[in-house]
């Protein structure tokens, strides 16, 4: 009966329409719903949740890198089916055994790297040493353009839904944060033709297109954590829901050919200065 009455309580606070501070005012775990006596709950164990911020996102990212734990590993597959959902609950207090956004990312990006390494998708066929030397440069400095896509939803939750459930900046910025390394979690399963079947045509139709099914398919996935993540009805905020998908495919694009042109720009300017 217990454990039936702690989980009404935490469902009820998922649904709250409006995030505010004394939400966590509480004396109750945010986790599990048992009462608290001291920093730590004696039930699940969650150090005493406060609302989100950039201190909370540093402190809990260094305190919470730990992979192997299988409870956790459980719930970070789960983020493919519910990013926003699970931005929601981690956002809300639910934090012990849901994996901290910016670890989630920073191990979803090794991954991908060595996926792209081992099928060689970002390797063109170079004429040179010389221009080898500028694409070891240019490949390094990329590296970082598999983050645009926080960005892009980042700027889009904010231009859409800001106004929306009372969350702060922090808070939106985890849900980006879900959202690019699900995004990336997409990017590895599309990687996987090249790695059971390589060939140089499939490689060269893969590159050729896939920029464009895969936009359109994290426009989607950013859709359905939005509403999610701020309990949207798409009868009443379809439109919305739309728009905000649109937007951060445009945003997605545009910061990827800037990021781009200025890697390349910084990189040749490297080579004539030295």
């Amino acid at each position: 009966m217990l454990k039936l009455s702690s989980t009404s309580i935490v469902m009820e606070r998922l649904l709250v329409n409006t995030i505010t501070d004394t939400l966590f005012d509480t004396t109750s775990c945010l986790n599990c719903a048992a009462p608290l006596g001291g920093p730590y709950c004696a039930q699940c164990g969650q150090k005493k949740a406060g609302r989100m911020g950039v201190a909370t996102v540093r402190k809990e990212a260094w305190a919470r890198f730990r992979w192997f734990e299988w409870r956790v590993l459980l719930n970070a597959l789960r983020v493919l089916r519910a990013p926003g959902g699970m931005a929601r609950e981690y956002v809300l207090g639910r934090r012990k055994d849901l994996p901290h956004p910016l670890t989630l990312l920073c191990l979803a990006i090794g991954l991908l790297l060595l996926v792209l390494s081992h099928t060689e998708y970002l390797r063109p066929v170079l004429p040179s040493e010389a221009a080898q030397r500028v694409y070891a440069l240019v490949t390094s400095y990329s590296k970082w353009s598999f983050s645009l896509g926080v960005v892009a939803a980042y700027l889009s939750a904010w231009c859409l839904f800001r106004r929306r459930l009372g969350y702060n900046a922090t808070e939106l910025l985890a849900l980006a944060l879900y959202c690019q390394a699900v995004f990336i979690a997409w990017q590895m399963i599309n990687q996987l033709p090249l790695v059971l079947a390589p060939s140089p045509a499939l490689l060269h139709w893969h590159r050729q297109w896939s920029p464009w099914y895969m936009t359109t398919l994290q426009a989607l996935v950013f859709i359905g954590a939005l509403r999610q993540f701020f309990l949207a009805e798409l009868r009443r905020d379809g439109w919305r829901l739309v728009l905000a998908g649109a937007l951060f495919a445009l945003l997605k694009w545009q910061a990827t050919q800037l990021y781009a042109h200025a890697v390349v720009a910084w990189v040749l300017w490297q080579r004539d200065a030295g």
